[in-house]
């Protein structure tokens, strides 16, 4: 199954508007709080979306 890397939040939109994540795993690497995750996993069947994922960024200790 191919998967689509989005950079942002605007890329997952405009795709996904234009039909072009239509059975289609999609990993989103920009962040997303929880609120924003549960909403686009919401949406996933309106538009045919296989399966959403997120990058978990976690920022390195100062030194």
């Amino acid at each position: 199954m191919k998967t689509v890397i989005c950079n942002s939040l605007q890329s997952f939109w405009d795709m996904a508007d234009n039909e072009l994540l239509e059975g289609l795993n999609v990993h989103c690497v920009f962040h997303a709080n929880t609120q924003l995750r549960s909403y686009m996993l919401g949406i996933r069947e309106r538009y045919k979306i296989n399966n959403i994922s997120f990058s978990s960024v976690v920022a390195p200790n100062p030194i």
